[in-house]
């Protein structure tokens, strides 16, 4: 329907046209019938006026079909045919001036007439078109009108027929969908009951036979699982049982380890307080004899000492008397005899004068380094002092380095050691004296012992012709406590030996020097007996530095 629709169109429109083309054909048809009237002579284009006049008459005889009846056509082709006589006979014949002017009226009144009707059927056609363009829109509306009934008309028979078909399908679906969610719940006895005849009741057959055949291999595999399970429990029985004896056997080894690895060590602890209760009482004994010999020694020698120093005075006030005799004498007896005279030059009286000074004073000297060395000796022993004291620390580094002085001062081949003393200012310490003393003395003489090891000791030659040099040095710390460093310039303690040399009965010394006593002593009695610390920095052809840290005041 729609494919018809613009050959009407077309149809309407052609009317117009054919009169349009009608109207032009008829005037080039005039022009040239007025040629002839004008020039006086027959048609001289023929062939192109018979081709105009030709197409004229096929236009004309097209336009009849596409027009109602009317009588305008009639008109136009009477009138035509009339002017088509006219250019004949104006052809065949010689017209004069008045003659033609009667044959060119006729020609514009035939022409005049022609284009007159041709217009009436131009009009007529365009009211033909526009009732054509009308037919034409609603045709075109009903065709919309119809291909839209007819669409809907498809769509709701379709509509039915799937309402018709899917609806079972849809409550076949369902019930298969509820069924295989209570079987997955584990309802194995549920039964689908679907009679739809396709497809799916099929399916539902298969999913029934399937859930029989799950039903019966649950039910074999349950008891075979019950079976199977009262195995397995017997079995764990057995197993927890085994365990639980392992488990107390291991509890059972682990406590004999236990109190194995407590014996272990309380033996072990047992040894180390026995090598320390060892090591104590021979330290202590070593110094009982030691404090007694010392004590002995310094009584011993001390009166007779005392009674040399007690007489030096008066000796000297007596020599004195004695000396401003000889000058009165000399005063008032200037020539004595030849034998008094003789006896003065061979006695060297005036050398004796002057040197009998010099001895008497040095006497004094001696005395008083022989007292002072009984002191130092009665100070380091300590007989006395057993109770913890305030005591003035460097009066015991000073009372040591007095008694090691001849092991200081230098040897015919050897230069003597420099002590360099940087003592800050202490306040006195809480401690035991005679114990900080032995420390002092220990940590001093392996200073000593590693500086006259200097020159045997061919790895570092450098050390060999250096300056011997012991450094000690005393500093407050923070109010709470004091530092004592005491370094030597030696060649340090060999590396693997630096981690032991607090340990008891360790020494690098060789048999019969060294008791490897002296620095497990002195760290029991820094650490122990004075809650202090002490530490050991060397580093091997550079020194060894003893860093004693002390508290000023004990704790209770």
């Amino acid at each position: 329907m729609q494919s018809d629709a613009p050959y009407q169109y077309i149809s309407c429109v052609s009317p117009v046209l054919k009169s349009h083309n009608l109207e032009k054909s008829l005037q080039d048809q005039a022009l040239i019938i007025k040629d002839v009237v004008v020039l006086d002579g027959n048609i001289i284009n023929m062939g192109e006026y018979q081709k105009i006049r030709s197409n004229f008459i096929i236009d004309l005889a097209k336009l009849e079909p596409l027009m109602d009846i009317t009588p305008e056509l009639s008109v136009v082709r009477s009138r035509y045919a009339s002017l088509t006589r006219l250019a004949n006979i104006l052809d065949k014949n010689i017209t004069t001036v008045t003659t033609s002017q009667q044959d060119l009226k006729a020609i514009n009144s035939y022409v005049k007439d022609i284009k007159f009707y041709l217009s009436a059927i131009s009009q007529k056609a365009q009211k033909q078109n526009y009732s054509a363009n009308a037919k034409v829109t609603r045709i075109r509306y009903m065709n919309t009108n119809f291909m839209f009934l007819g669409i809907m008309g498809i769509f709701l028979i379709f509509l039915f027929q799937l309402i018709i078909i899917i609806i079972p399908v849809i409550h076949s679906l369902h019930t298969l969908q509820m069924g295989v969610a209570k079987i997955a719940r584990g309802n194995l006895s549920y039964y689908l009951d679907i009679k739809t005849n396709d497809e799916i009741e099929q399916l539902a057959n298969e999913f029934n036979l399937m859930t029989e055949k799950l039903s019966n291999f649950y039910d074999s595999l349950e008891s075979r699982v019950s079976e199977r399970t009262s195995q397995l429990f017997e079995l764990n029985q057995d197993l927890q049982k085994e365990i639980i004896d392992r488990r107390q056997a291991e509890i059972n080894l682990k406590q004999s380890q236990i109190q194995l690895t407590q014996k272990a060590q309380e033996l072990e602890q047992t040894l180390q307080e026995l090598q320390e209760t060892q090591t104590q009482l021979i330290q202590n004994e070593k110094m009982s004899s030691l404090g007694q010999l010392v004590a002995g020694v310094a009584h011993e020698i001390n009166n007779p000492v005392n009674f040399i120093h007690g007489n030096i005075t008066p000796l000297n006030e007596y020599f004195q008397h004695l000396l401003e005799l000889i000058n009165l004498y000399q005063t008032y007896y200037p020539q004595p005899i030849d034998e008094i005279q003789y006896y003065i030059e061979d006695i060297d009286l005036a050398f004796i004068l002057e040197d009998t000074t010099k001895i008497i004073s040095s006497l004094e000297v001696g005395t008083k380094r022989i007292r002072e060395i009984v002191l130092s000796l009665r100070n380091f022993s300590r007989l006395d002092e057993a109770e913890m004291k305030e005591v003035n620390i460097h009066e015991g580094i000073d009372n040591t380095l007095l008694i090691l002085q001849y092991r200081i001062k230098g040897k015919p081949h050897e230069a003597e050691i420099e002590v360099i003393k940087d003592y800050g200012d202490l306040p006195l310490i809480e401690c035991y004296p005679g114990q900080l003393n032995q420390v002092f003395m220990n940590i001093i003489s392996n200073a000593i012992d590693a500086l006259e090891e200097n020159k045997k000791n061919d790895n570092y030659p450098e050390l060999t012709n250096s300056n011997k040099e012991i450094l000690i040095q005393t500093k407050v710390l923070k109010n709470q406590c004091i530092v004592i460093h005491i370094a030597d310039n030696g060649m340090g303690i060999p590396e693997d030996s630096r981690n032991r040399i607090f340990d008891p009965f360790f020494t690098t010394k060789p048999i019969g020097k060294g008791t490897g006593l002296g620095l497990s002593i002195s760290y029991q009695v820094i650490t122990a007996k004075h809650k202090g610390n002490l530490q050991c920095i060397t580093t091997p052809g550079k020194g060894t530095e003893f860093i004693i840290k002390l508290p000023i005041k004990q704790q209770d």
